[in-house]
């Protein structure tokens, strides 16, 4: 591990420096050259009524039967969801 040490008028002049920021870590991040600031996030995508209503039924479906396997539950989901749709 790397020990620094600084003096008292050092020391002063970072927390000066922090201060004067105002919590905006961006303005001291810009001085380092090799770090990055992230991107935007991509937006999310909104879901289908079909997306939700298999959500709907899948839960239902796990709660009335949690031994049985995802798959065969995925295939009584979309039975279901088709059904309900349908309408």
């Amino acid at each position: 591990m790397v020990t620094v040490t600084m003096t008292i008028e050092e020391y002063e002049a970072l927390m000066d420096l922090v201060r004067s920021a105002n919590g905006d870590i961006t303005s001291l991040m810009t001085s380092a050259p090799d770090v990055e600031m992230p991107g935007p996030k991509p937006k999310k995508r909104k879901r289908s009524r079909y997306q939700k209503e298999l959500g709907r039924q899948l839960k239902m479906l796990k709660k009335k039967h949690p031994r049985t396997k995802v798959t065969a539950l995925m295939k009584k989901a979309h039975r279901a969801t088709r059904k309900v749709l349908k309408k």
